[in-house]
């Protein structure tokens, strides 16, 4: 991963602008033939070295890459290991550590003078300057070095001096002996291995105890003196174990190293390991994660976003990297990344998805097929050279490098970038190449020392500001997305990327290359470089394929052949002496490795020399020497002979001359300006060319484009001829093929520029003068301000004839179209319907004319009257939008505006509408309240309806509020009144049923008529209660006669038997006010804290839920409740009906009053045993009874009924019947009838566990035990006797109970009866039907 390791007070350096290197930006017509363009700019593009190239507007080719499939693994590099002093500096360091650590000693440390580091490449570097070790001892310059290293006093002189003389001078000596180097200066005598030795023969030597390495072989011998003497002086190698004296070695050592220790010969060869180049990342990237790491390195490096930083710090802060050495920044480029390997980012044929992506496939300047073009060089290169033909795509990222290279062969190279951030680049043109190379091998000698052909390997670089100082031309640029630079041959160039982008180069040359090319071979052999390709074989190529050569590839193909062919000549004649055996070989099918010179790697194409000793090997003609084995034995092996090569010439000799006649005539004709030649000539020349094969040369290709255009030409000069006189003849107003007056001039000029002559050329330009003479008639047409609509529609007769598209043609339909509309406009203006969407069609169709003033007056109406209607439009809406919601005298405004502006608006309706409702609604609500003035009466579902409707109406009526508080007083009321009335479970819906008397209608609505209704109803009400009375009474009496079977009989509110309920609880209870009887279960019986005491129960009065349908409020609730409905001034037929009930319940307790009044003794009574005489007749007991019926049916509670339902129970308990008897018998206690007792007869009570197994759901057996004589016999004609103990018996058939005297039992004899049947139950039907002839019983009188 790129690192950063930036110290904190880094040197400053500045780096001034350089000159500006040649921008083009070719047309569109000079960018469609690559080859030719550079031509063309050849002589001004190549002073600079490098270009760049703007393609034309528009030319954008897509890119092809799948940037999540790309994955490339990039180079590492070092920026401070880049600038040539630099690496000299790493390298001397580095090598001096190894040779240090390899020599035993291990703690070798940098020293330090006057409290900073020394350093020894400076140091070394001075030394060398003042002449050496020895000049620098003898002359006493050791106070210069110190100057030169930056210290300002001589104090240090004696350190620098030791410091040199032990840690640098042996590292110096070794170089010079063992790696053949040059020493300035002669070796010290203080250290030669005579004096150590001496040294070592005075004194016993010892060798330390602890060496890693002490072996003593007696058999040994040393490499250098060849003597196995002194074994206690003797070292192994650790790497080849060879012996060294240590007074041998040069320089010598004193003593025996304790570390690890390499001989000369190995440590010579651990120094020289280092490489030239750059080492690959790790890590494998796509382009998405390459981008990333991109980004975020320079956010992070400059603290800022990527987009945000200029690219002139990113220059300067470049070269200071690269030329501090304390500086330590890292980053990864993918350079040399295979194309065809990976992808190209220009789309391919094989690739391509659609037409835009084929059309870039096909074209030019695609770099995939770019050194293929016509008249390039590579071209008749067959193998597919990466980098060279095969482009190379470059990843880059911010401080990525390419350092000061020419390329291979020096041929031309070609870099477009696809996308992302700048490309600087630099560059040096052919002229100052010599110059670079001279000042970078004086910066860093021991670089080419060490590697002669260090420029080739892009490792090296310089600042561009220090060549530009010492006086070489040094230009720049900087490459953007879609920019082409182009490198001509042998210019240096050089550069770096500012971010992260993608780009893709490739090589290419022209004819102009091939002389270059041979020089540079030339050098390469200089070097022992490797070649790419064989320029011998190119050439010759070249030759084969002179058919296809143009004029100047044919010339320069010739000139390269002569040389080629004389240098061989000489070689072949010089080695001839020597080697007298031959061999013909196609070279050109040996590998490029095996076929290369062993001494210089020249690839061998025309011969080469493969000697007896190793058949395998190939030298070229250039050396003398090739092995120890005598040349004379060597084999010279030929792919042509000499006269063969000779031979080959001839084809381009022949063709040249012909070639260039034919050139020159068709350059002649193509160029001449006085006479034209006729398209007959040209075609002549094409011919020829076909004829000798020049049909591949730029001249026939712009001959043949003539041609073609000329017969374009004359193709639609005859169609343009042939439609004017078929309109002329036809009047045809729709012609097939219509062109406009500029293309026709573009036309007619093109013709007239064309290098050649063709027919009808006249008969255009008078066709081309009639339509001029008619335009300018137009014009003064226009001019003129009383032109009829008759001349203008003439003149448009007239110019659709002439088969062109003029503007006069138009501008006469606009004038046309201007008069219509205006009388159409006229016409609108007058109609006092029409629409928004007429006026907006007008205005359209006005906007569309020549401005006029009287267009613009008629469409200034226009406007105002849409405008008008627009914006009525929009207040309409945003009224019937609004909140609040309009009113309606906004509305009523809003209608009397719409009438004003004569146009038919969409929303007028609407608002009209919305108006038409609001008044029906206010009208409604009017009627409403004279109804009420008039005595009649609004339900609540009804107002709650006008309320709705008023909601729904979006205009805000002042009435709606005051109906919405009433309709809500009025909900309230009545859930107030319901809850006050309504038992848990009713509907509220019930509320006007409840408070009325049965039967009353709840679609009444004038409350007159309801009182009417309600008054009519009380008198059915208590009419049909007492006929249920009488029939619920009648039914009892024949079931307790036995007159109807019980279990045939339905009762109670679930419409079943009695015993219906028997397997739960068959009791019932008996209403008191209809007589019905209703299952315990199913209804709610009034609670009692002694409910198992009949005795207290028959006290107790039940009305059932069909009787008692409300919870029956008092009176006085009733009335708070009447007094708000009245105090929120409604008027409800609730209210009608609640008024009614109070009033009835009033008037009906003024009645009740009167009669407990008159009766007040007679309640005063609290001893109801007690007898006492009254005199009542049975037509008052009956209207007392009536009265009670009228109070229980009133759905109040009446506390006056409970007083006359105690006063009837006292009447029933002194009831005596109107019959002839003493007056002793008159005044004893005797039981009363359970017929005419209403509280024995109502109330009928379960058996509990204490009374008789026998008993039934409905009544209770009583035995006579019990002391109850309260009941009367059930005998036809009772014996009433007056005994003080009465025996009783009960029939077990009809359940009624008898006196034992009246069915002639007696006490004894009843004792001993189980089951007992009364004589009604046995003495048959004859005994029934007596007993329900109303005329036959008697009923008891009320005395």
């Amino acid at each position: 991963m790129p690192k950063a390791n930036v110290k904190s007070n880094p040197v400053e350096w500045k780096f001034s602008m350089l000159p500006r290197a040649n921008v083009f930006h070719p047309t569109l017509e000079e960018f469609s033939n690559p080859l030719k363009y550079i031509n063309t700019i050849r002589d001004v593009a190549k002073t600079t070295g490098i270009i760049k190239i703007v393609p034309p507007e528009g030319w954008s080719p897509p890119f092809s890459v799948n940037i999540d499939k790309f994955l490339f693994t990039p180079r590492v590099q070092k920026l401070n290991e880049l600038e040539a002093k630099s690496r000299c500096h790493f390298q001397f360091m580095e090598g001096l550590a190894k040779f240090w650590t390899l020599q035993g000693v291990e703690d070798v440390k940098i020293p330090t003078v006057e409290h900073k580091p020394l350093d020894l490449y400076a140091l070394h570097k001075a030394v060398q300057d003042i002449g050496g070790f020895e000049k620098t001892c003898t002359n006493k310059k050791w106070g210069s070095v110190c100057k030169k290293l930056g210290y300002k006093d001589r104090s240090p002189t004696s350190a620098i001096k030791q410091h040199y003389e032990k840690l640098v001078w042996p590292y110096i000596v070794f170089r010079h002996v063992h790696c053949g180097e040059s020493l300035t200066g002669e070796i010290s005598k203080t250290i030669t291995a005579d004096l150590i030795k001496e040294k070592m023969e005075t004194t016993e030597y010892k060798a330390p105890t602890d060496s890693k390495k002490e072996l003593f072989y007696e058999n040994l011998f040393c490499k250098v003196c060849k003597l196995g003497d002194r074994d206690d002086a003797m070292l192994l190698c650790d790497e080849c174990d060879d012996p060294y004296h240590i007074y041998c070695l040069n320089p010598p050592l004193e003593k025996i190293p304790s570390g690890e220790w390499r001989c000369p010969v190995c440590l010579a060869k651990e120094i020289d390991k280092g490489t030239f180049g750059f080492e690959q990342a790790k890590k494998e990237y796509t382009l998405t994660q390459f981008g990333k790491m991109a980004d975020n390195f320079k956010s992070r490096y400059f603290k800022m976003s990527c987009q945000d930083v200029p690219i002139d710090r990113v220059e300067e802060e470049f070269w200071r990297l690269v030329c501090c050495v304390d500086e330590d920044v890292t980053v990864e480029y993918g350079a040399d990344l295979l194309s065809s390997e990976l992808d190209s980012g220009f789309p391919t044929m094989k690739n391509f998805k659609d037409d835009v992506e084929k059309e870039y496939a096909l074209d030019p300047w695609n770099l995939t097929k770019f050194a293929d073009l016509e008249d390039s060089v590579l071209k008749y290169i067959s193998e597919p050279i990466s980098g060279v033909k095969i482009p190379w795509v470059y990843v880059g990222m911010v401080f990525s490098s390419f350092c000061w290279h020419v390329e291979d062969h020096w041929t031309y190279s070609i870099n477009y970038q696809h996308w992302g951030e700048s490309k600087v680049w630099y560059g040096v043109p052919d002229t100052g190449a010599d110059m670079l190379e001279e000042i970078i091998k004086k910066e860093a000698p021991e670089l080419f020392t060490k590697e002669p052909s260090l420029m080739h390997q892009l490792v090296t670089t310089i600042s561009p500001k220090t060549l530009y100082d010492k006086g070489v031309p040094v230009y720049t640029l900087r490459q953007c997305p879609g920019d082409f630079i182009i490198t001509f041959p042998r210019a240096y160039h050089a550069g770096f990327n500012s971010g992260f982008n993608f780009n893709e180069a490739c090589n290419f040359a022209t004819a102009d290359w091939l002389e270059l090319g041979r020089k540079c071979v030339q050098l390469y052999r200089e070097y022992g470089r490797f070649n790419v390709f064989s320029h011998d074989e190119l050439v010759l190529k070249m030759v084969n394929k002179v058919h296809s050569l143009s004029l100047e590839v044919s010339e320069a193909v010739l000139r390269d052949l002569e040389y080629m062919i004389n240098e061989e000549t000489r070689l072949r004649q010089n080695i001839k002496k020597k080697i007298k055996k031959e061999e013909f070989v196609e070279l050109e099918k040996i590998n490029d490795e095996k076929r290369s010179c062993r001494i210089c790697n020249m690839t061998l194409y025309l011969s080469g020399v493969v000697c007896c000793c190793d058949k395998d090997t190939m030298y070229c003609l250039e050396h003398d020497k090739i092995c120890a084995c005598p040349l004379n034995k060597s084999i010279l092996k030929y792919r042509y002979r000499v006269d063969e090569l000779s031979q080959l010439k001839i084809p381009v000799l022949e063709r040249i001359p012909n070639l260039k006649t034919w050139t020159e005539r068709t350059r002649k004709l193509l160029n001449a300006t006085t006479k034209k030649p006729s398209i007959d000539e040209l075609e002549t020349l094409s011919e020829q060319a076909v004829q000798y094969q020049y049909v591949e040369t730029e001249e026939y290709k712009q001959l043949k484009h003539v041609i073609d255009k000329a017969h374009q030409c004359m193709k639609i000069t005859s169609q343009l001829l042939i439609m004017k006189r078929r309109s002329s003849r036809c009047h045809n107003t729709s012609p097939a093929l219509k062109i406009s007056i500029e293309e026709l001039d573009n036309f007619l000029n093109q013709v007239l520029e064309l290098p050649c002559r063709i027919p009808d050329v006249s008969a255009l330009k008078d066709h081309h003068l009639k339509i001029l003479n008619y335009t300018d008639r137009c014009n003064k047409a226009f001019i003129q301000s009383s032109v009829s609509l008759v001349q203008l529609e003439e003149l448009l007769k007239e110019g659709r004839k002439l088969e062109i598209d003029l503007p006069q043609i138009n501008r006469i339909k606009q004038e046309i179209k201007k008069t219509q509309w205006v009388s159409a406009v006229n016409e609108v203006l007058k109609r006092t319907d029409i629409s928004l969407k007429d006026l907006q069609v007008a205005l359209c169709e006005g906007s569309s004319l020549a401005n006029t003033k009287l267009v613009e007056g008629l469409r200034d109406k226009i406007e105002i009257k849409l405008l008008g209607g627009q914006r009525w439009e929009e207040k309409a809406i945003t009224a019937l939008n609004s909140r609040p919601r309009p009113t309606m005298s906004k509305l009523r405004k809003l209608l009397q505006e719409a009438e004003k502006l004569s146009v038919l608006l969409p929303t007028v309706e609407e608002v009209r509408n919305t108006m038409n409702r609001a008044t029906e609604w206010c009208r409604l609500l009017s009627d409403i309240k004279l109804d009420q003035s008039k005595g009649h009466y609004t339900n609540l579902k009804q107002l709650e309806a006008v309320l709705l409707k008023g909601h729904m109406i979006p205009v805000t009526l002042p009435e709606l509020n005051k109906l919405a508080d009433k309709v809500t007083s009025a909900k309230c009321w009545y859930d107030k009144a319901a809850k006050l009335f309504i038992r848990k479970g009713q509907p509220k819906t019930k509320l006007l049923e409840v408070l009325s008397p049965r039967d009353v209608s709840d679609n009444i609505n004038c409350h007159r008529a309801l009182e009417e209704k309600l008054k009519e109803n009380t008198a059915r009400e208590f009419t049909e209660m007492k006929r249920r009375r009488s029939c619920n009474m009648l039914r009892t009496e024949q079931e307790e006669k036995g007159e109807i079977n019980e279990d045939d009989n339905v009762y109670c509110i679930c419409r079943r038997g009695w015993n219906s309920n028997k397997g739960v609880d068959g009791a019932m209870t008996q209403c008191d006010l209809c007589y019905d009887w209703y299952h315990n279960k199913c209804v709610a019986i009034p609670k009692h804290k002694d409910v198992k005491n009949s005795e207290v129960m028959k006290d107790v009065k039940y009305l059932c839920p069909l009787c008692q349908r409300t919870k029956r409020p008092s009176v006085e609730a009733a009335l708070n409740l009447l007094i708000n409905l009245r105090q929120a001034g409604l008027v409800l037929p609730e209210g009608v009906a609640l008024n009614y009930l109070i009033e009835r319940a009033m008037e009906w307790q003024e009645k009740c009053r009167s009669v407990l009044i008159k009766h007040k003794p007679l309640l005063a009574s609290t001893n109801k045993q007690e007898y006492i005489d009254v005199h009542i007749t049975l037509k008052d007991r009956n209207k007392i009874e009536e009265l009670m019926v009228k109070g229980d049916v009133i759905e109040l509670n009446l506390d006056e009924t409970k007083d006359l339902w105690n006063l009837l129970s006292i009447l029933d308990e002194h009831e005596v019947r109107e019959k002839k008897m003493p007056a002793a018998k008159r005044s004893s206690p005797k039981p009363s009838s359970p017929q005419s007792n209403p509280s024995t007869k109502r109330k009928k009570m379960p058996s509990d566990s204490s009374s008789s197994t026998s008993t039934s759901g409905r009544k209770k057996r009583k035995d006579k035990k019990n002391g109850n004589t309260d009941e009367l016999c059930s005998a036809h004609e009772c014996l009433r006797p007056e005994s003080a103990k009465v025996g009783w018996i009960l029939c077990d058939i009809c359940q009624k109970w008898y006196h034992l005297e009246c069915v002639y039992i007696s006490t004894k004899e009843a004792e001993k009866i189980e089951d007992y049947t009364c004589p009604v139950c046995s003495g048959g039907n004859n005994y029934m039907e007596e007993s329900r002839n109303p005329e036959l019983v008697e009923l008891p009188a009320i005395s």
